[in-house]
């Protein structure tokens, strides 16, 4: 379905860029609003299960520093300390201050975030598989290559 039938406009896009940025913001939007939907329910934010995930597929047992949180998450770091402070207050996770520079915490998931993240990701992952299973492998390992050569050319 092309961007300008969706978007009800009366003329074309003239510029191929544009109408590309279009429809990586617009589906970017769509897959954030579906990602609300599901976790609503468990009181739960997109940001708040993207630290879970972090916390428990990617940290080893001590956690990682909330810095690496800040670094790995897709959040801007800003609100890194106020996020975690939610999920601490929530028993999802605990801060444990690094020894010998009590400037440092260590960030580890607790058995109450882990029983709250495996109820997400059960949810998630069968959502974003169907969503998803439009596409072949291939296909979606071409958007994952194009979406990093994206992200360089604007990092660069």
């Amino acid at each position: 379905m092309s961007l300008q039938y969706e978007l009800g406009l009366p003329n074309p896009i003239s510029d191929t860029a544009h109408e590309s940025i279009m429809n990586i913001v617009l589906t970017g939007e769509m897959i954030a609003k579906e990602g609300q939907r599901i976790f609503r329910p468990l009181k739960l934010t997109d940001s708040q299960f993207n630290v879970l995930i972090i916390l428990k597929h990617q940290a080893d047992a001590q956690g990682i520093t909330q810095t690496e949180l800040g670094n790995r998450l897709l959040v801007n770091r800003s609100n890194v300390t106020g996020l975690v402070d939610r999920m601490e207050e929530a028993g999802w996770v605990k801060r444990t201050p690094v020894a010998g520079d009590r400037r440092i915490n260590q960030i580890q998931i607790t058995k109450a975030g882990c029983a709250i993240l495996e109820k997400a990701e059960k949810t998630y992952y069968e959502r974003i598989n169907e969503v998803m299973s439009t596409l072949s492998d291939k296909e979606m390992k071409s958007i994952c290559s194009l979406m990093g050569k994206i992200r360089k050319r604007i990092r660069d």
